[in-house]
């Protein structure tokens, strides 16, 4: 970004803990530190979270936590701190899934905490409006990347004959979609998770 003639500044935290008080100041940290670099925010972008999969016989109380202390209270978190310190019509973008939309087998945890996120970007839609804030989703399909193919062809070739353009979507795709979101074009948009998924939650239940 520097490259390009653009300012960035990089911090990091690890939000992923389990004391509500703690987290709640990592994340009053982080963004004081990127208010101070940077000035009030336009755009915060929710997007950090644990992927993983287990089997449901194996998906125990622990796990069930991890995904929710890696993911969904964290990202509630950002939400609820971040328009304290963004701009009066500043947009915050959440990144759900497909998976929040329709049950895979070994991904309950991922796609009931995304399920949830999707609620929660329509909730905060609703509480923050009338203080001038939009609050959006995107959704990603299967997202592509070099060797995706190779690595698992039984899941790709299955995902292009499941999605109406019969392939995966690329990374720049979503990345647009949220640039979309985030701007003025969408002024009148707030509230919706929108699938970004070739297609695929078009596709036939049967």
């Amino acid at each position: 970004m520097r490259a390009t003639g653009r300012v960035a500044h990089l911090v990091q935290r690890d939000l992923a803990v389990t004391e509500a008080a703690h987290l709640d100041h990592l994340v009053a940290d982080l963004l004081d530190d990127a208010t101070t670099a940077l000035g009030p925010l336009d755009v915060v972008v929710v997007n950090a979270w644990p992927q993983d999969v287990t089997a449901w016989a194996d998906l125990d109380t622990a796990a069930w936590d991890a995904m929710l202390n890696g993911g969904l209270r964290p990202a509630q978190a950002l939400i609820a701190q971040a328009p304290d310190h963004m701009t009066h019509d500043g947009v915050i973008v959440t990144i759900g899934s497909i998976e929040g939309l329709r049950a895979a087998s070994g991904h309950s945890s991922y796609a009931a905490s995304k399920a949830a996120l999707h609620h929660l970007t329509a909730a905060a839609a609703y509480e923050l409006g009338p203080v001038g804030l939009r609050v959006v989703g995107v959704a990603p399909g299967l997202v592509d990347r070099p060797g995706l193919a190779q690595d698992w062809p039984d899941g790709h070739g299955r995902w292009c004959r499941a999605s109406a353009l019969g392939r995966p979507v690329a990374p720049e795709e979503v990345a647009a979609v949220v640039a979309f979101l985030a701007s003025p074009a969408a002024g009148a948009v707030t509230g919706v998770t929108v699938p970004v998924d070739a297609g695929w939650s078009a596709s036939p239940g049967w």
